[in-house]
């Protein structure tokens, strides 16, 4: 297990990469349900979502149709299980200091510049985020950096459109 958690940490460091994942169905169902109970949680923290569960649901299976459309395009699908355990993982290993920093947010309380600026720890953990995505899959591609990165932003900025249009954080 430790081991594991190591080369989740080293593909978030950019030392590895998927490839140095095992290829695992199980691993990867474990993978997508904690990615799903973080992903769960980072909405009920973020806006007190009475449909947390849904959104996590939606999230996930957008990540894994994006990354999956991105490997069959470019004649890579035979390495899918290897590249979403790396995209699930890591988003889950990094969503673990997004909730901490949700949580002190709160603990301090909404409004005033302190809450604020706990916030603001936020962006470097989503530029993160977005750097360890692009590059997953840059590597699991084998294709160069700025396609990495435009995926990454690309998906990036339709889970956050497409959350919203269809799992809206308030039911009116």
């Amino acid at each position: 297990m430790q081991a594991l958690l190591k080369v989740f940490w080293d593909i978030a460091l950019w030392r590895r990469g998927p490839r140095d994942l095992p290829h695992s169905r199980t691993l990867l169902a474990v993978c997508a349900f904690l990615y799903l109970s973080t992903s769960v949680l980072e909405a009920e923290l973020f806006d007190g979502s009475a449909l947390a569960v849904a959104r996590g649901i939606a999230d996930l299976v957008f990540t894994v149709a994006v990354f999956a459309l991105c490997l069959v395009l470019g004649r890579r699908s035979y390495r899918l299980p290897q590249t979403l355990t790396a995209v699930l993982g890591t988003g889950t290993l990094l969503a673990i200091p997004t909730i901490g920093v949700w949580l002190l947010a709160g603990a301090i309380g909404p409004e005033g510049p302190v809450a604020s600026a706990v916030k603001l720890l936020l962006l470097p953990l989503v530029v993160w985020d977005l750097c360890v995505v692009a590059h997953i899959v840059r590597q699991a591609l084998d294709a160069p950096l700025v396609v990495g990165v435009a995926v990454a932003t690309t998906y990036f900025l339709l889970d956050v459109l497409l959350l919203e249009r269809l799992v809206p954080a308030t039911v009116s």
